[in-house]
């Protein structure tokens, strides 16, 4: 049975079918499902002005990009968890920092998830699709201990 489920969201269309897909699954078996936006900060400021400075660069990286990131994406929560409600769907949402694959494996685990919903724009077919799969979403589907459903 699933109790809990993960879907990311990264504001894309693709995010709302994987929204949309993982309510459909979270509907009949009463499952609670958390949106989850991670801010992945991977590329540093420029090293001129910071150095080697880690926390001066991840205080910059808030500053240029975190804060306004996560506050629009708190907005979009809001909106998707109203609509969910509506439905009779229990959820929260959660925003987090740093490299994706690593927090979405990481945030799974400590949620005890059952499932992990993710949505993935790719369209190749074959080997082509594997080597192409967002870098994320295959890295998701290899760190994960629960499975890892992929929306197209």
């Amino acid at each position: 049975m699933i109790h809990s489920i993960i879907v990311t969201d990264d504001g894309t269309e693709v995010s709302d079918r994987a929204i949309e897909m993982a309510s459909e699954i979270a509907k009949p078996s009463n499952a609670h499902l958390t949106l989850l936006h991670v801010i992945d900060l991977s590329e540093d400021p420029d090293s001129m002005i910071f150095g080697n400075n880690r926390e001066l660069i991840e205080q910059a990286r808030m500053m240029n990009i975190g804060r306004v990131t996560e506050n629009k994406w708190k907005e979009r929560a809001k909106e998707k968890i109203e609509k969910l409600s509506e439905r009779n769907i229990k959820s929260d949402s959660e925003c987090l920092i740093g490299h994706a694959a690593e927090k979405i494996a990481e945030f799974a685990d400590a949620k005890k998830a059952d499932l992990i919903v993710m949505g993935s724009s790719k369209r190749l077919k074959g080997i082509s699709k594997i080597k192409a799969i967002g870098s994320v979403t295959r890295k998701v589907s290899e760190l994960a201990n629960c499975p890892v459903l992929i929306v197209h």
